[in-house]
């Protein structure tokens, strides 16, 4: 049996997705900084953006993956500043 599509539309899906993410880490940072900038005309994006800052600050240092995140990061906090 296969399985249903969700019905629902991908940002609403991600948003869910991404609150089960592990705080701290360099996916949770690139998953709420690449949704901040999806959402920011909407309420969640300043949200998403902060809870990306408070993320970061437990990443690894010295790490390509912690360089790519916060990389992400400063792409959003950029995007969101002129929204």
């Amino acid at each position: 049996m296969a399985k249903q599509p969700d019905p629902r539309p991908p940002l609403q899906r991600a948003l869910e997705t991404a609150a089960g993410l592990k705080p701290g880490t360099w996916e949770s940072v690139e998953a709420l900084a690449v949704l901040a900038i999806e959402a920011k005309d909407l309420p969640d994006g300043a949200r998403l953006l902060a809870s990306a800052r408070t993320a970061a600050d437990g990443l690894k240092p010295g790490t390509w993956e912690s360089v790519r995140a916060l990389a992400w990061l400063a792409r959003a906090d950029r995007e969101l500043d002129g929204a």
